[in-house]
């Protein structure tokens, strides 16, 4: 009866916040202490009084009549732990580390025939009763002694069941983010969120909208499945959280060198030798910066910045002719500056409060240079619009049982991708002036020319969130209830264009075909402007019942797209096809998803001794909406183009109206309604019952504590993804008459020889006489259409102590699709995004393009990955021995026969299962030496990387287009070996 009062308080604050606030994403920025005081027979002792010391302000709490006590939302470091009791003494734990996202519980003893304090040192045990997912936490003594290139992408390739497009030697792909997947959930459900700020970029959905710096890190989080509410997709969640001022004024400066004179022997293949000429290489990688924080007010107010700048330049691979034409070597440089600056107070006993602002500007030329875009058609990237990110959050602590926070956070993004064109342009004014030619695609040598299209934009954001916990008692049920609610809206409006609005498909030569012929697509300049609107409520209990943990949640998630007013203007040399049309947003429908989320998780300790758990969990997740779920809907009114043979008479690389052979008809067309040009009824609309897509999940874990600081553990996920969505064709806008697979019939068979030698014979299938190609698509759900994850993860962690660490892991992945025969329409095998359209229970891949610019020239899958990272720090001598391993199956190589069928443009039909063909196994072994010296309590670090020891060149990509007379060349290499020298000043 007790506690009655406080479950009615606690409830109706909880629907006091529910009227006046909803929410985005909820990412943890912090670490608990949960514990327990008792007598030294075991019985518990409530009243006593616990302190806590360490980062921030010293915080006190007293044990309820179960003895519990609980120390929440605490910045990641080391704390102190005092228990008091009049009459029992003083009991003390020092040297308790928090984490973000883990809980260390903490178990105190007070004994009646000892009045005098008793001291103890040590952690806190690794297993974690309370934990509710995979993943893992990368602490400080990681980030900063494991041999990696210094960026968050680097630390996924470390996460069991999280495979990647690259391989980064060194720093050589750290100018551009990767793609990667997680457990069969692709880049688009991912999130990354700083400080709990929901950085997301929805408009390239799943990426990050900033670049960070690597040297602000407190620690890095990466969940990649679990009962917790808060989490809504089932991508990665990356989750950096970065350091703050403490008590003690500290700081640090560090200068990184890479020096591309320390590379290896450079090998080429003696295959490639006729055609490449040098392989990826790094020029120079530099890297400095500084951070510094402490006291205002001891106790009270402390402040923290930073500032970074990693300078990136590259060489990427390039063709012999080009080395024989005299081409300068194709660069790819990249300048990353960021500042932080955080300010925390302890405004009263019970409130504290966070400023935290960041900033941060990328400025690249030569983006994706290689051997398919030469320097001209490379892209310049730098920012677009307002930058920086703030964030303002208040945590108020109303009893030990009841904490809220609330937040706001605004993000300023926004960048511009302009092609060089000869000009070395930055701007779109610049690119429409000197672009003077079409950007051009070669098909017999699968290479652009001239320049390449250009985008720009701004992606703002707000949050508004507010997250509680509640804590009572049940009988001998010890509950943690946790609910948020939010909201976050993300928006864009730009413009994105192809020089001379058009580019061409050149097909001189291919099958004997005459010079300047070829397919050109027209372009109307498309412009975007739309927003995106999250709302999401979650409430979670986490229920303790001796060695039985029960972890329920739900979560609620609203998702809206609506499109602001657009203008396109007509494009002269098909102006039938592409007139001038004005979009009104207000007439636009909004796409509006409501799903619902539960969670279920069981963990049961084994013996007294509690060093063994066994867990099970069910979860559902719900997939994000943003432009990879309506882009070129009439949610989004996107780009239009129509596509016509046409034949360069003059050879100038610019297509005319009087260049157009009309008489063909249509090639393909995209946008538009070819009966109707001019109608602003976009020929692709929404099913009213379109569903977001699903992600069922089941774990089943195993973890043993070995040691205090080593734990080894097993997990199982099965994963069942459901309701993805597709653009359905149907026959009559709005009528539902769709076409189906009977709609084709076939139209030949496509023989030849793969790269090995041996023969394929593939049906390709067009559509019959007297049916139109599609006009008009429905974005719906693919009934028919599933897949399933099923993955193993074997993993070892042993923490810092005795002068070493470890974390290693093992992952095995089967990832299919199942098609049923209402998801297929053209039954021809093409090349798509999972890898093939039609095939029932084949692989899935995700394509990725990587340096070279080739859409699809990367597609990550693999059915095995390894990762150990180690530091041992060498007695006597202050030296740290670091060590970092990765290994992985070879890339898959999807072999196509290109084609082209009128009305239905090119088709890439593949010639043989999606994971027939394989690159050799990668992999990388890199080692650090540090050395460290104080000097009156300063601290230098000299420190030497090796990263690919073994100077492993290993194939990464070749291009797999068998009609082209360039197939089958190598296109990337792995980086050679190279050495980083750096130096770090601590204080």
């Amino acid at each position: 009866m007790k506690r009655c009062p406080s479950l009615l308080r606690a409830a109706w604050a909880a629907l006091l916040v529910s009227l006046v606030a909803v929410s985005g994403f909820a990412q943890t920025q912090s670490g608990n202490i949960f514990g327990k005081v008792v007598q030294n027979d075991g019985s518990a002792l409530p009243g006593v009084t616990v302190t806590l010391t360490g980062v921030g302000a010293p915080q006190t709490t007293y044990t309820d009549e179960q003895g519990n006590y609980r120390f929440i939302n605490l910045s990641p470091g080391s704390y102190t732990i005092k228990a008091e009791l009049a009459g029992l003494g003083t009991a003390t734990r020092s040297g308790v580390t928090v984490n973000i996202g883990r809980n260390a519980e903490v178990a105190l003893t007070l004994n009646a025939s000892v009045s005098d304090t008793i001291t103890v040192t040590a952690e806190a045990p690794l297993l974690d009763q309370r934990r509710t997912g995979t993943g893992a936490t990368v602490t400080q003594v990681e980030l900063e002694e494991v041999p990696t290139a210094r960026d968050p992408w680097v630390i996924l390739q470390q996460v069991p069941g999280v495979l990647m497009d690259r391989i980064n030697v060194g720093g050589n792909e750290s100018g551009q983010q990767s793609q990667f997947v997680s457990k069969g959930a692709v880049g688009d459900q991912a999130t990354f969120s700083v400080d709990g700020v929901n950085t997301t970029d929805m408009i390239a959905t799943g990426s990050s909208a900033d670049y960070f710096d690597f040297g602000s890190f407190e620690e890095v989080q990466v969940t990649t499945g679990g009962t917790d509410p808060r989490v809504q997709t089932p991508g990665a969640q990356m989750n950096l959280v970065t350091k703050r001022g403490t008590n003690d004024f500290t700081g640090s400066a560090r200068y990184y060198l890479t020096d591309g004179e320390t590379q290896g022997e450079r090998k080429i293949p003696s295959e490639a030798l006729s055609y490449l000429g040098r392989t990826n290489e790094i020029d120079e990688v530099t890297e400095w910066g500084f951070e510094v924080g402490g006291p205002i007010i001891r106790d009270r107010l402390w402040l923290w910045g930073a500032y970074a700048d990693n300078q990136v330049n590259l060489f990427t691979a390039q063709s012999q002719a080009s080395i024989d034409a005299g081409d300068p070597r194709y660069a790819d440089q990249t300048l990353l500056e960021t500042m932080n600056a955080k300010l925390n107070a302890q405004i009263t006993r019970n409130n504290s409060a966070t400023v935290f602002y960041y900033d941060n500007d990328k400025i690249k030329s030569g983006r994706n240079a290689g051997p398919t875009r030469p320097p001209e058609t490379t892209w310049n990237q730098s920012g677009f619009g307002p930058t920086g990110t703030l964030k303002l959050e208040d945590t108020h602590i109303f009893s030990s049982n009841f904490y809220l926070t609330g937040m706001y956070s605004k993000v300023n993004g926004g960048f511009q991708l302009q092609p060089h064109s000869g000009a070395n342009c930055e701007s779109l004014d610049c690119v429409l002036q000197n672009a003077t030619k079409a950007a051009v695609f070669s098909a017999s040598e699968q290479s652009w020319r001239n320049t390449f299209q250009s985008a720009q934009g701004e992606r703002p954001q707000t949050q508004y969130r507010l997250d509680g916990s509640s804590f009572f008692n049940t009988g001998a049920i010890n509950h943690e209830l946790k609910f948020g609610f939010g909201y976050r809206s993300a928006a864009a409006e730009g413009v994105s264009t192809w020089p001379q609005n058009q580019f061409i498909y050149d097909l001189s030569g291919v099958g004997g075909l005459p010079e300047g012929f070829g397919v050109t697509y027209f372009y109307a300049i498309s412009p975007y402007n739309y927003e995106y609107q999250y709302n999401d409520v979650y409430v979670g209990d986490t229920m303790l019942w001796g060695n039985l943990t029960v972890q329920a949640g739900l979560r609620f998630d609203s998702q809206k797209a609506s499109a602001g007013d657009q203008t396109s203007p007509v494009n002269t040399a098909v102006s039938a096809y592409l007139p001038a049309i004005n979009f009104s947003g207000s007439s636009i429908p909004e796409m509006e998803w409501d799903s619902i989320s539960p969670r279920l998780g069981i963990t049961y300790s084994l013996g007294q001794d509690r060093k063994t758990l066994l867990r099970g969990a069910y979860n559902r997740y719900v997939g994000q909406l943003g432009s990879n779920s309506t882009g070129y809907t009439n949610v989004i009114p996107g780009y239009r183009y129509a596509a016509f043979y046409t034949l360069d008479e003059n050879l100038d690389d610019v297509i005319t109206a009087n260049e157009v052979l009309f008489d063909y008809g249509l090639y393909n067309f995209f946008g538009f309604d070819p009966s109707n040009p001019a109608s602003v009824d976009q020929p692709r609309r929404i099913d009213d019952n379109v569903k977001p897509q699903t992600t069922d999940e089941f774990i089943v874990g195993f973890e043993r504590e070995l040691l205090t600081d080593f734990v080894a553990s097993v997990n199982y996920t099965h994963r069942n993804f459901d309701n993805f969505l597709w653009y359905r064709p149907e026959k009559t806008r709005g009528a539902g008459d769709w076409y189906t697979s009977a709609d084709y019939e076939l139209a030949q068979d496509l023989t030849g020889t793969t790269p090995d030698g041996d023969a394929y014979s593939v049906p390709v299938y067009r559509l019959k006489t007297g049916i139109d190609p599609a006009s008009f698509f429905v974005l719906t759900n693919r009934d028919g259409y599933g897949q399933t994850y099923d993955g193993l993860e074997l993993g070892l962690v042993k923490r810092m102590s005795n002068r070493w660490m470890m974390r290693g892991n093992l992952s095995l992945n089967d990832w299919k699709q199942q098609i049923d025969d209402e998801a297929i329409i053209d039954p021809t095998h093409t090349r798509a995004a999972f890898g093939c359209n039609a095939c029932d229970d084949s692989a899935v891949v995700q394509g990725s393009g990587t340096q070279s610019g080739a859409k699809g020239a990367v597609w990550i899958n693999s059915e095995w990955a390894v990762n150990a990272a180690a530091v041992y720090q060498i007695p006597f001598i202050e030296t740290n021995l670091g060590a970092n391993f990765t290994m992985r199956q070879g890339y898959p190589v999807l072999y196509v026969h290109s084609i082209g069928v009128p009305g239905e443009g090119n088709k890439a039909v593949l010639v043989d299962d999606v994971d027939a063909e394989r690159l050799p196994n990668p992999y990388s072994l890199d080692l650090r030496l540090s050395k460290d010296f104080r000097f009156r309590g300063v601290g230098l670090e000299l420190a030497l990387d090796a990263f690919n020891v073994t100077n492993e060149q290993t194939v990464l990509q070749r291009n797999a287009t068998l009609t082209s007379s360039t197939v089958n060349r190598i296109r990337e290499l792995q980086s050679p070996r190279v050495l980083r020298f750096g130096a770090r000043v601590t204080f």
